[in-house]
């Protein structure tokens, strides 16, 4: 069954897509996955909700981090320890990412 998953960071500061195949990436996946970077979790929940939670975090910092869109983040996945390919060969497949946009309006500055 295939699923997808909008996460919306902030009002929507920075969004981002993911398309899960549960045939392919399953709860044991997600579970194996949480278990690997020790995670603090809400483990009365379902694991791969948990999982995606933090994929879509890493996700807005690598986009973010380094001004990529879908195919740079997708890129970077295929090398990132612990984490799947974002390309569906393993079930995950990145749809869309709004990296977060630092503003310089925003940035309140304090003198002491």
């Amino acid at each position: 069954m295939i699923k997808t998953f909008n996460f919306d960071y902030d009002y929507c500061e920075a969004k981002v897509v993911i398309k899960l195949d549960t045939d392919l990436f399953t709860k044991e996946h997600a579970q194996s996955t949480l278990d690997f970077f020790l995670w603090d979790y809400d483990e009365e929940n379902d694991p791969v909700e948990e999982v995606l939670r933090k994929y879509a975090i890493e996700i807005i910092r690598v986009a973010t981090k380094d001004s990529l869109n879908v195919y740079g983040v997708t890129r970077e996945f295929n090398n990132k320890e612990g984490f799947a390919k974002l390309d569906g060969s393993l079930g995950l497949t990145l749809v869309s990412v709004i990296p977060y946009e630092l503003d310089e309006e925003k940035l309140e500055l304090t003198i002491s």
